[in-house]
This record gives C-alpha cells, structure tokens and sequence, in this order.
C-alpha cells in the first residue's frame, strides 16, 4: 500500500491564537503586578514642591487688652448730647481721664439747642462763643473715645485733622482751646474736637 504524503496542521491558527493568549497574559501580568508605565511615575518640579513642606502661616499677633471704663465714675453732664467749653484739668482714674469742663455758649443760641445739636466745627475767624459759666462740670472721658485736633489752614476751606489727647487739646492757646464734647447717654464723652479758628 502506498505510503500517504505526511499531513501538516496549519500553524496558522494555534500561531495567532497563541500569540493572542500571550498578548492577554503579558497584559494580565502587567496589571496584576501593579507595574506603571514610565511616565506615570516621572519625577518632575511639581511633584518635588508637593512633597516639600508647606511654608508654615504668619503668626497672629495677639490683641492687647483693651482700656476699659473705671468702675464708680459718674458724669455731671448726663442728658445731653453735646457740651462745649474748655478743659480746665484732667485727672486720670485708671485709665479713665476725667476732665473738668468749663462750660461756654455760642453767641446767639441757647445752651440747651448747643446740648441738643451741639455746633459745626468749621475753619472761622473771629470769636463765635462766649464763657457766660461761673461752674465747672466734671465729665470722663471713654478710654475709646477719639480725641482729634481740628486746624485751620484758611476761612472757607476744609479743617485739618489730626489725632491728639485731651492733655494736649487742654494747653492750646486762646480759642484754639475751645472743645466740642460728643457725649452717650452716660455723659460720658465718646468724641473730643478742638475748635479750628483762624488766625
């Protein structure tokens, strides 16, 4: 009997096959062995300042203690909203000044209106007030309260302001030394403002 020629199988199809199961499992290993492609674990800039420290926050100063009324200190001007006149003396009960007030008016109103309404502080010459008052009054001053220097630089143009103390406010010479009181309704004065004459 003759002999058959030798069959061959067809590689072709076990090849491709094989090379795809390969593909799968190199790409089953890859994952399964948490390997990363290289660019996913690139060093760069951006990842070196991320991993530095951060710079630590600028210190909060701590706010002082606040200057606080003194206890048992009473107003002789409670009721009104205003007062004008002349710091006579200051006298400090803790860190309370206490002034005493000599008391004027303005030409042509009443005391209780200037009480009231109190008056406008602007650049003028000339005298607009008057010191009709035998009696002093004695008023504190808030720890808080503004305290400014009202000057003028000429009639009709605005004051110049400037922070100042009741101390200072108290030695001015002349008229320049007329004050208006802002007052609360404790009579304690909140706001203390020179008088800006000219001249």
């Amino acid at each position: 009997m003759p002999s058959r020629p030798a069959t061959r199988r067809p590689r072709t199809v076990v090849l491709p096959l094989t090379a795809g199961v390969g593909v799968l499992l190199s790409g089953c290993t890859a994952l399964s062995s948490g390997y990363a492609p290289p660019v996913t674990v690139t060093v760069t800039p951006t990842v070196t300042v991320t991993g530095a420290a951060s710079p630590k926050p600028a210190a909060t100063p701590t706010p002082s203690a606040t200057a606080t009324r003194a206890a048992g200190v009473t107003s002789q001007v409670r009721g009104r909203a205003f007062d004008l006149g002349k710091i006579t003396a200051v006298a400090m009960n803790g860190q309370t000044p206490v002034l005493t007030f000599d008391r004027w008016t303005v030409r042509g109103r009443s005391d209780g209106s200037v009480g009231r309404q109190g008056v406008d502080l602007t650049p003028h010459s000339g005298s607009l007030y008057s010191n009709r008052n035998a009696i002093s009054f004695r008023i504190p001053v808030d720890p808080a309260a503004t305290v400014v220097r009202l000057t003028c630089t000429s009639e009709g143009a605005p004051a110049q302001s400037a922070p100042s103390t009741v101390q200072a406010l108290s030695e001015l010479p002349g008229d320049q030394a007329i004050v208006k009181l802002t007052l609360d309704d404790q009579g304690w004065a909140t706001k203390v403002e020179s008088d800006p004459v000219c001249g």
